[in-house]
């Protein structure tokens, strides 16, 4: 049977588009995740155009902003956070750091994610603060590394003392509570561990 033709035009053309287009989106697809790759591996750290945002002048304030309230626990978050860029040496939004939160998945240890993304710069939304759950409140621990590999492994533990203390406090007590722990000294509120990158 002889195709007409139309007919020979639409057996022929339509195949080579749909190939033509599987070609395309798959170089498309491809470049979007060299370019996901890229960001992840290098994390556009330091200064650059990527990374444009400023510390609020009023972190009290703006942890209240985005958390809806102000309580200890994100308080304590945003102490570990100072505490991470100034044991690294870097500022404020630069994305230079890994931060791994260990946490019951539950309010109010989960508001420790919020105080850090408000004391450190980073976020969720970028992948350098990270959740991990874990099964009981003295398990909770946030761990630090620079995003290029060099130096140590930080773990910030806070003071089982100190979490029983903040544990679960009427919501009257929740300002005080958190004016109290920006006021601490570290010490009283974290350790700080080093651990030796082997590798």
């Amino acid at each position: 049977m002889r195709l007409s033709k139309r007919h020979w035009m639409i057996s022929v053309v339509i195949p080579l588009g749909i190939l033509a287009v599987l070609a395309w989106s798959t170089n498309l697809t491809g470049s979007a995740e060299k370019a996901t790759t890229e960001h992840l591996s290098h994390g556009h750290m330091g200064e650059s155009p990527w990374n444009q945002g400023r510390e609020p002048a009023d972190w009290w304030g703006f942890i209240e902003q985005t958390h809806g309230h102000v309580g200890p626990w994100n308080v304590l978050g945003w102490r570990i956070g100072k505490a991470a860029l100034r044991e690294f040496d870097t500022h404020w939004g630069r994305h230079e750091l890994d931060i791994i939160l260990y946490v019951p998945f539950k309010t109010p240890y989960s508001c420790l994610a919020d105080g850090l993304t408000i004391g450190t710069g980073n976020s969720i939304g970028r992948l350098d603060i990270r959740l991990a759950e874990v099964m009981a409140r003295d398990l909770t621990q946030v761990s630090v590394r620079r995003k290029d590999g060099k130096g140590p492994v930080l773990v910030f533990k806070p003071q089982h003392k100190y979490l029983e203390h903040i544990e679960s406090p009427a919501l009257a007590k929740l300002e005080t509570l958190a004016r109290e722990c920006g006021d601490l000294k570290e010490q009283e509120l974290f350790t700080i561990e080093k651990i030796a990158d082997d590798h």
